[in-house]
């Protein structure tokens, strides 16, 4: 490669790097609840995204809760993240259940924890089906493209 083009592309990478930190996916979350259950949180401004040992789930984004903990929603999951003095609970809440499940952030040792903030931009979606459910059946809507 001539040396010419080889020194543009070195201060042309900078450029590209910065577009690369504006999207950057939102952090996961590890969670340990009670009865040595765990789960993986990426909360996103539209909707969270929630993956156990038992699958995965989405969780449509609702009004915040107090303190402005971010809170979401499915018609058997309520989630409320950053709670507690350290911001480290998580507040689950199953309509078929009559007790709230309590899980703690587990963090790297040594590290100390960011405040729990949804990332600002909107959760990735899979593309539609080739036969996609009738109206209201397929939980939820994936219009946007995966992104």
């Amino acid at each position: 490669m001539p040396p010419r083009l080889v020194a543009q592309l070195s201060l042309a990478a900078p450029l590209f790097c910065a577009g690369c930190v504006v999207w950057q996916d939102a952090p996961r979350l590890s969670y340990q609840c009670p009865n040595d259950l765990r789960f993986e949180a990426r909360l996103y401004k539209d909707m969270a995204l929630l993956e156990g040992q038992r699958g995965f789930t989405r969780l449509a984004r609702t009004d915040d809760g107090q303190g402005g903990a971010p809170r979401y929603r499915d018609g058997t999951l309520l989630a409320e993240f950053g709670l507690g003095l350290n911001g480290r609970l998580a507040a689950l809440r199953y309509t078929g259940i009559p007790e709230t499940v309590y899980c703690q952030r587990v963090l790297a040792q040594g590290t100390t924890p960011d405040a729990v903030r949804a990332a600002r931009r909107l959760a990735p979606t899979p593309p539609p089906s080739a036969d996609p459910a009738p109206a209201g059946q397929d939980g939820g809507s994936f219009e946007r493209p995966y992104n």
